[in-house]
C-alpha cells in the first residue's frame, strides 16, 4: 500500500498554504488567552464562538519587531486592545511548521472593531442596569447645599487630580473645601478592584464626607473601558454617599457616569460645580438677608404707624380722662370743702358745749355757787371715814380759807 510519511504530508500542507503565508489576511476573532514572553514576543490563542461555543481556534504570534511597530501606532491603547475577552480584527499571515503546526503571524491590527465591540458591551451593560433599576439609586440621594467635605478617588499623579485641587485652592472667593484623597489606579487591570476597595473605605466613614468625587482627566475610549464595568457600576449606584464623576471625556458617557449622582465632563468642571454650591448658598443667604431686611422694614413701618395711632388715641384718651378727673377733683374739692366746713361747725358746737360744761364744773364757778373744798394735810376730803376727832382740816371758800378742828363726827 502506498503511503506518505508524516513529514511528506506536512510538506504538502505547507505547499497548499503557501499562498496564505505570503499574503496577509484580515481575520476577526476573540482573544481567549494572551501572554508576553521575556523576549518581547506576544503569544495569543484566538477563537471564534457561536452561542458561547468555540467553533474555531488558532494560535497566533506577534513578534517583537511587529510589537514595536504596533506600540508606536496605538500607544498606550495597545494593552487595552490586546486584552483577554476582546474581539480583534488582525491582519495575519498563515504560518505552518512541520513540527509546531499551524500558527498565525499577526502583522497589523484594526482598533475600530475592538472599540465597536466594546461599545456594544457598554450599551448592553447600560440596558441591564436600567432594567434592574440601578441608574437612579445614587441620584436620589440628597446632595448637601454646600459641598465642604469631599472624598476624592483618583491617582495622586493624575493631571486631572492636580487640575481639580488647583481650581479649588485658587478660587477667587476664598471658599475653603476640605478633601481627602483615596488613591486608586485610573487605568489598567487593577483599576476596578482598587476603586471598589476605596469606595468601601469611604462607606465605612461616610459621616465624615458630604460627597465623593471620582477624578481621572480624560483618555481614549479604551482608556475609559474600566469605567464601563457592570460590577463597578453596582458599587457606585449603591454607595451611601452621592458620587460625582469628572472622568474627563467630552463625548460618550461611561457606565460609571450614568449610575453616579452627577456626571460632569472634566475635573476642573467638578471643582467649579463644588464652588458653585458655596456661591449659590451665599447668594441665597444674601437674598434671604434682603428679604428679612425688607420684611423688618415693612414691619417697622406698620408698627410705627400703629404706635402713632396708639399714641394719638392715648393722648386723646388721656386728655379726656384728665378733664374727667379734673371735674371729679373739683367736685371732690367742693364736697370736701363743704364736709370740712360742716365738720368744723359740728366740732365748734361740740367745743362750745364742752367749754360751757367745763365752765359749769369749774372749781371757781362751783365755789362761787356756794360749794367749798375741804382738805386734810393737802388732800381733798371726800369721806368722813378719813377723819377723826381732833383733826385739823382746811376749808376753801370762794372768798378765802379757814381751818377747823374736828370735835364730833357723825357717820
Amino acid at each position: 500500500m502506498s503511503h506518505l510519511s508524516l513529514s511528506e504530508l506536512n510538506e504538502k500542507i505547507n505547499d497548499a498554504l503557501y499562498g496564505l503565508s505570503s499574503r496577509p489576511t484580515w481575520v476577526m476573532a476573540e482573544i481567549a488567552e494572551l501572554k508576553s514572553a521575556g523576549s518581547g514576543h506576544i503569544y495569543l490563542d484566538l477563537v471564534e464562538k457561536e452561542d458561547n461555543r468555540i467553533i474555531a481556534k488558532s494560535a497566533a504570534t506577534i513578534w517583537y519587531n511587529t510589537g514595536k511597530q504596533l506600540r508606536v501606532k496605538f500607544g498606550r491603547d495597545l494593552p487595552r486592545i490586546l486584552k483577554k475577552g476582546n474581539r480583534v480584527l488582525v491582519r495575519a499571515k498563515v504560518s505552518y511548521h512541520s513540527v509546531y503546526g499551524l500558527k498565525l503571524n499577526i502583522v497589523d491590527l484594526d482598533a475600530s472593531a475592538t472599540i465597536g465591540d466594546l461599545e456594544l458591551r457598554r450599551l448592553e451593560t447600560i440596558r441591564k442596569l436600567t432594567e434592574e433599576g440601578y441608574t437612579e439609586i445614587n441620584n436620589r440621594l440628597p446632595l448637601p447645599l454646600v459641598l465642604q467635605r469631599i472624598a476624592v478617588v483618583s491617582s495622586a499623579n493624575a493631571a486631572g487630580f492636580g487640575d481639580f485641587i488647583n481650581q479649588l485652592a485658587n478660587n477667587p472667593y476664598g471658599y475653603q473645601v476640605h478633601y481627602q484623597l483615596f488613591p486608586s489606579s485610573m487605568q489598567g487591570d487593577n483599576m476596578e478592584s482598587e476603586m471598589r476597595q476605596q469606595l468601601q473605605r469611604i462607606a465605612e466613614q461616610k459621616d465624615h464626607f458630604d460627597a465623593i468625587v471620582i477624578i481621572r482627566g480624560g483618555g481614549s475610549k479604551l482608556d475609559l473601558e474600566a469605567f464601563n464595568s457592570y460590577t463597578l457600576a453596582i458599587h457606585i449606584a449603591l454607595h451611601p454617599l452621592p458620587i460625582l464623576t469628572g472622568i474627563g471625556h467630552q463625548q460618550d458617557e461611561t457606565v460609571a457616569d450614568l449610575v453616579a449622582h452627577t456626571s460632569i465632563k472634566t475635573p476642573t468642571a467638578v471643582a467649579e460645580y463644588i464652588l458653585d454650591t458655596f456661591m449659590q448658598f451665599e447668594q441665597h443667604l444674601y437674598l434671604l438677608g434682603e428679604q428679612i431686611q425688607q420684611h423688618m422694614q415693612k414691619l417697622l413701618t406698620q408698627q410705627n404707624y400703629l404706635l402713632q395711632h396708639l399714641e394719638s388715641r392715648l393722648q386723646s384718651k388721656t386728655s379726656h380722662l384728665l378733664q374727667k378727673e379734673q371735674v371729679n377733683l373739683e367736685q371732690l374739692q367742693t364736697r370736701l370743702s363743704r364736709s370740712v366746713q360742716q365738720k368744723l361747725k359740728r366740732e365748734n358746737l361740740q367745743l362750745q358745749l364742752l367749754l360751757r360744761t367745763f365752765q359749769l364744773f369749774n372749781v371757781e364757778t362751783l365755789l362761787q355757787r356756794g360749794f367749798s373744798i375741804t382738805r386734810k394735810k393737802g388732800k381733798v376730803v371726800t369721806d368722813t371715814n378719813t377723819l377723826k376727832e381732833g383733826d385739823i382740816v382746811e376749808t376753801k371758800l370762794a372768798s378765802g380759807i379757814f381751818y377747823s378742828t374736828i370735835n364730833k363726827l357723825n357717820r
